[in-house]
């Protein structure tokens, strides 16, 4: 053994390095599929700093029609780009959600769902934002191991990352909720 040097052949100890939020654990390969399984996703909410209520069932009927008929069909069919390229080029409105909103985002979805999914929100940057126009973003949490996206709720109008440019209205004033509507039949505040 040479002087001042350690012991020939032997790797030293891989550094620990700390996970990013923007840190992507490995994928499966399985294909990008959708648990609707908590029915509670569409429930609408009013909060100091965010609604998801809707204006009427008209509008209500516009967004949903875009949430299935455009947005999740192109968010499997460009899945793996999606994901390679998070909040960038062609896909910059899907990105894992972004920590200074973090706090927010699980404050609503908590007020939406309660605790359950706590663990998964809060663990790694499994907690996504999907859009592919300047309005409606769906909140989804993405099970890396099982590669499948479950919708935790809607931002109907881009409160979460608001735009100047974009937010003019007064979401406040809304009252539609659909959840209320179809559930219980009746709109609540």
């Amino acid at each position: 053994m040479r002087k001042g040097k350690g012991k020939i052949g032997v790797n030293p100890k891989p550094k620990k390095k700390n996970l990013k939020g923007d840190v992507i654990p490995i994928l499966s390969d399985a294909p990008l599929s959708f648990d609707f399984s908590q029915k509670d996703w569409l429930k609408s909410i009013n909060q100091k700093e965010f609604t998801n209520k809707l204006e009427s069932e008209n509008m209500f009927a516009k967004y949903i029609f875009e949430l299935f008929y455009k947005l999740i069909p192109t968010i499997q069919q460009n899945w793996k780009e999606i994901i390679r390229s998070a909040g960038t080029g062609n896909w910059k409105h899907c990105h894992p959600v972004k920590e200074e909103k973090l706090d927010s985002v699980i404050h609503i979805l908590e007020h939406i769902h309660g605790h359950q999914f706590r663990t998964a929100a809060t663990s790694g940057p499994s907690l996504w934002q999907f859009g592919i126009s300047q309005n409606i973003r769906l909140i989804a949490i993405h099970d890396y191991k099982n590669n499948f996206l479950t919708p935790v709720f809607i931002d109907y109008h881009h409160q979460i990352h608001p735009s100047i440019k974009y937010n003019k209205t007064e979401y406040s004033r809304y009252e539609f909720c659909p959840f209320c509507k179809y559930i219980h039949n009746k709109v609540v505040n």
